[in-house]
């Protein structure tokens, strides 16, 4: 609804979470982005979509680093520096791909040259305080724990190039994260001048108990919106919010812009 302004651009700190399951599980397209098959567990895992994504981004990063999500979503929100510069080069040769490596380039944005380079590669990364072997072990581990026979599983489907999202425009001032789960990510976009809304819908059904599901805590300064009607009033309801928080907007940058 409100993509339609100037300047407003989306990001979910998910979406790098859903390509690395893309890769380390084979899922398909529909499998990954589509809302009305994610509950429909894979009968080759025994889980489905939203349970990979909920233990890989939880269980996995989330108690390796309870900010790796918010990092990441730096990462993509301001580039680093060689990349804004044009001077980040893939490698002459592209990596020789596993799942493992597909995923840690997804979830922990490594360059080809870092997964290609055996320098590179031993080398740690300094926003993630490991080298990108290490962060592949990190994901080895998990897997092989979650599935022993992880890569008899993984075979009966193929390894695929991942489709990343659409990138935030360089011009965008505002950007909207769709996805605050966590009280600490939460706090980190308040902490940047970040304006948090709940959207509350009375009487949902509850999809599971997972800490991911549990929502944030309305603080002061939130914004409050109450989708008991319809889609059209909700419309209204999202125009009014994003006009009161005008004055806001005029006095913060985005922390995305600083």
């Amino acid at each position: 609804m409100l993509l339609s302004y100037p300047g407003v651009a989306a990001y979910a700190l998910a979406d790098p979470l859903k390509l690395g399951c893309q890769a380390l599980f084979g899922l398909t397209e529909d499998e990954t982005w589509c809302d009305d098959i994610k509950e429909q567990p894979i009968d080759l895992w025994a889980r489905s979509p939203r349970e990979f994504f909920q233990t890989v981004g939880t269980e996995w990063m989330r108690n390796h680093n309870p900010d790796h999500w918010l990092i990441r979503a730096e990462r993509e929100i301001n580039p680093p520096a060689a990349a804004q510069s044009g001077t980040r080069k893939a490698a002459p040769a592209k990596p020789n791909h596993t799942p493992f490596t597909l995923a840690a380039q997804a979830i922990f944005d490594f360059t080809d040259e870092q997964l290609s380079d055996p320098r590179l590669l031993a080398s740690q990364d300094p926003t993630w305080g490991l080298s990108p072997a290490e962060a592949i072990d990190l994901l080895k581990r998990h897997a092989y724990a979650l599935y022993p026979d992880y890569d008899t599983r993984r075979a009966k489907r193929p390894l695929e190039q991942l489709k990343p999202r659409s990138k935030i425009p360089a011009d965008a001032t505002t950007v909207i994260f769709k996805d605050i789960r966590f009280e600490n990510e939460a706090a980190f976009l308040r902490h940047h001048n970040g304006l948090i809304w709940h959207i509350v819908r009375p009487n949902l059904p509850k999809v599971n108990a997972h800490s991911s599901e549990h929502g944030i805590a309305q603080a002061p300064g939130d914004l409050l919106i109450t989708n008991a009607g319809s889609l059209g009033d909700l419309q209204a309801a999202v125009q009014h919010a994003w006009q009161q928080s005008k004055p806001a907007r005029a006095c913060q940058k985005s922390p995305a812009r600083q």
